[in-house]
Parts: structure tokens; C-alpha cells; sequence
């Protein structure tokens, strides 16, 4: 399983192989044990092992992954109990990101609004690679509008655990995610002001709980 890539000679980019290995430990059941090895993904992207171990750091950094004595870097488990509890402090992450996101939209965030609601136009495609790089895309155009890096951080770290649930709902049933997704962005492109489209994506996570 892999996102899509742009045709290029050479060794991919950093950000290439982070979107890579996230799409597929947000792909990964949350309760299914996943180790990632430094050499084997160093052989496999053609790179040397110091930019796999970076992309290594920055996920870990997100508490996607892992390092556990004795055993290596894993895949942070997700407990199903814990589930609504994740949504929740999402939503209210985004309700407070509202104190501290840019007051109006940047070129940038209008570029990336319209990019979604290209790339959800697509009805025939409901697989998981596109709606992960829809959740994804969501995610970053947050990230670009809150103002304050702690702030950013700690919303990039919550949002990256709820996209590994929604991807779990999106394999049961694709129909679903896709028609709640599509109905988000609509409601998103609504969104006048940066704090307008945090409190509707706010109270998207609210309503999944």
C-alpha cells in the first residue's frame, strides 16, 4: 500500500517517505503490533540509514511511533476504550486553537481548501489511499493556520491519532467515511474565517464520539 508518487529520478524526498510510512501505520489497525526497522527502510527507499532514522524522530514526535527497550520502534497502540476520549480532546484542541489561528486566510490555506475539495470530488475512488491523503491534507492546512508551534504541535500529535481511528471506520465502511468526509468539506469551504473552520471540523470530532 502506497500513496501515489510524482515521477523523479533519485532517492525520495524526507517528506515523501514520512507521508509513506504514516499512510501505512494509519493504515494499520490501532491494536495491531508494527515494527519499523532503520536498514530494511533504508533498503527499500535507496537511501542511507541517518534520513530514515530523522523521519524516524519526527514520527515518533507526532506518538506515532514508539521506542520500547529491547525490543525497538514500534507503532504506538491505540486502546478502543480510549477511542471517544481521542475524539473529544481533538475537538477541544481545535476550540482552542481558535485563541491563537491567523485571522484571515493566507493564498496558501485558500490553495489547500481548493485541493480538497478537488481531490473529494472524485466520487468513483473511496479507496483508503485517498481518503488518508484527504485526512492528511485537513491536518496540514490546520497546522498552517494556527499561529502559536506548541499550539500547532499538539494538534498535529492529536489529529494524527484520530485519523488512525478514522482510517479504521473508512475499511469498514468506506460509503460512510466518504459520505461524512464529503459533507465536512462542504461545510468547510462555508468557512469565512480561520476560527469559523476550526469550530466546524471541532464539532466534526465532536459528533464521531
Amino acid at each position: 500500500m502506497s500513496l501515489p508518487q510524482m515521477s523523479r529520478s533519485g532517492p525520495p524526498r524526507m517528506e515523501d517517505m514520512l507521508q509513506e510510512l504514516r499512510l501505512r501505520i494509519c493504515a494499520t489497525s490501532p491494536d495491531t503490533p508494527m515494527m519499523l526497522h532503520e536498514g530494511k527502510l533504508a533498503q527499500e527507499f535507496g537511501v542511507s540509514r541517518t534520513p530514515i532514522r530523522q523521519v524516524l524522530q519526527r514520527l515518533s514526535f507526532e506518538h506515532l511511533l514508539e521506542t520500547r527497550s529491547g525490543v525497538g520502534t514500534v507503532v504506538s497502540t491505540l486502546e478502543q476504550a480510549q477511542r471517544d476520549l481521542h475524539f473529544s480532546m481533538l475537538s477541544d484542541m481545535l476550540r482552542l486553537c481558535t485563541r491563537c489561528c491567523a485571522p484571515a486566510y493566507a493564498m496558501q490555506s485558500r490553495i489547500q481548501i481548493a485541493a480538497i475539495g478537488e481531490l473529494s470530488a472524485h466520487a468513483g475512488d473511496m479507496s483508503v489511499e485517498r481518503y488518508f491523503a484527504l485526512r492528511a491534507q485537513f491536518l496540514n492546512l490546520v497546522s498552517g493556520l494556527v499561529e502559536d508551534p506548541i499550539a500547532a504541535e499538539a494538534h498535529a500529535a492529536l489529529h494524527w491519532r484520530v485519523i488512525r481511528w478514522r482510517m479504521q471506520a473508512a475499511r469498514d465502511n468506506a460509503a460512510a467515511a466518504f459520505g461524512a468526509l464529503r459533507g465536512t468539506v462542504a461545510a468547510v469551504a462555508e468557512a469565512k474565517t480561520p476560527s469559523a473552520l476550526l469550530i466546524c471540523l471541532a464539532g466534526e470530532s465532536r459528533e464521531t464520539t
